[in-house]
């Protein structure tokens, strides 16, 4: 059913300080013969990388092809790259730039919301796209509150994978589904992995890298929307995390994996060629969300 040995989801979390248990950053493992998968709960983000680096090497090493979930936007809506005036493929020149302005501290601290403000001002008619952050953190060029859409900031409000999956948009960054201030942590992550040198040669993003197909790299990363999926009130079998209910969504997100057909979900058949180049050069896609009533 699977093209896929091993299965790897997390679950993600902006926080700025260490945390565990509900609304942080929950792993889920299933490796070949496992009956449920494996969890762990790191309490920072720089805790899970090199945990996460020996892990997916130790796979790849074992002749195991992975693939590994993330539950947070790979990229942003149509335009962005363009309003910030960078150059080359949209979304990895979005990834290089929050690799090199996003700072993140082993204690979780972090700068986001002054990239999102800065981010904002460069693109003009403030405030900008971004908005929701806590009352220090807000001025001119970025509020708690949401503003007006502005056509002068030459963005899309959501990605076409938003708009048929109901995920929230990666432009709030605070508060109930804050998908945008877990993007601005999660995308530097992701450059650090995909170019660590125990994982580089092996590692495609999909759908950037490998276009609308089943990938075939050792390594596959891709976005993940754990509320795609009903998630039982309890997971027994998971031991006493079974409780959590971030526990249960990325473990329900292995068990899906194992036991579909991915072909449909990779390939996105519907899409017409306009929304292709879109989805696999600067928005992406999230895995689980198919595509029949894409519109532009």
């Amino acid at each position: 059913m699977t093209r896929f040995d091993t299965i790897v989801m997390v679950d993600w979390s902006a926080a700025a300080t260490p945390k565990t248990g509900a609304d942080s950053i929950w792993v889920a493992i299933s490796r070949p013969g496992d009956r449920v998968p494996k969890l762990f709960n790191p309490p920072a983000r720089a805790a899970l990388f090199p945990a996460l680096v020996s892990l997916l090497a130790e796979e790849i090493a074992a002749g195991h092809r992975v693939l590994a979930g993330f539950d947070f936007a790979f990229a942003y809506p149509q335009g962005f790259a363009k309003a910030l005036g960078l150059d080359g493929p949209p979304w990895s020149a979005i990834w290089a730039l929050l690799a090199r302005t996003i700072q993140d501290g082993p204690e979780n601290q972090n700068n986001r919301f002054s990239v999102a403000a800065a981010l904002n001002r460069r693109i003009g008619a403030a405030p900008g796209p971004f908005w929701s952050c806590p009352p220090k953190a807000a001025g001119p060029d970025l509020t708690t509150t949401r503003p007006p859409w502005n056509p002068a900031w030459g963005v899309t409000e959501t990605r076409l994978a938003e708009k048929l999956g109901k995920a929230h948009s990666p432009w709030k960054l605070y508060t109930t589904g804050s998908v945008g201030g877990q993007s601005l942590m999660g995308i530097p992550f992701l450059y650090r992995l995909r170019h660590d040198p125990a994982l580089a040669a092996h590692c495609r993003v999909w759908p950037f890298e490998t276009e609308l197909t089943v990938p075939e790299a050792p390594l596959v990363l891709t976005e993940i929307f754990p509320s795609l999926l009903p998630i039982p009130a309890d997971r027994p079998d998971l031991g006493p995390v079974g409780a959590v209910k971030d526990a249960r969504q990325v473990a329900a997100l292995c068990d899906w994996v194992r036991g579909t057909d991915l072909t449909p979900y990779f390939t996105l058949p519907e899409l017409a060629a306009a929304e292709r180049a879109r989805v696999t050069q600067e928005e992406g896609w999230i895995l689980g969300v198919l595509s029949e009533r894409a519109t532009d």
